[in-house]
C-alpha cells in the first residue's frame, strides 16, 4: 500500500521515525567533530581563550547599549553551544 501524504503527520509514522534517525546521526556527527576538535591541546587552548574573552567577561557595563549587550550575548552563546557539543 502507498504511503499518503497524511503519514507524514503521524508522529510514530515511518517518515517522522526516519526524520529523527537522520537528525540523530547528524547530530552524532557534528558533536563528533567537536570533540575531536577541541579535545587537542590547541583545541583546549583555543576553547579557552575563547571563554576567556567572552564568557567570562560581563555582558553589560556602564556604557552598553541594548544592541550591544545582544550582541555580546550572541558571542557568549557561540561559545557556549561549542562547549555544550
Amino acid at each position: 500500500m502507498a504511503e499518503s501524504s497524511w503519514d507524514k503527520l503521524d508522529l510514530d509514522g515511518k517518515e517522522i521515525q526516519k526524520t529523527r534517525e537522520e537528525n540523530q546521526a547528524k547530530s552524532n556527527e557534528i558533536a563528533g567533530q567537536f570533540q575531536e576538535c577541541f579535545n587537542t591541546a590547541a583545541g583546549k587552548y583555543v576553547l579557552a581563550r575563547l571563554k576567556s574573552i567572552t564568557i567570562d567577561k560581563p555582558v553589560l557595563n556602564p556604557n552598553s547599549t541594548q544592541f550591544g549587550a545582544g550582541l555580546r550575548e550572541g558571542q557568549n552563546n557561540i561559545v557556549r553551544q561549542i562547549m555544550d557539543q
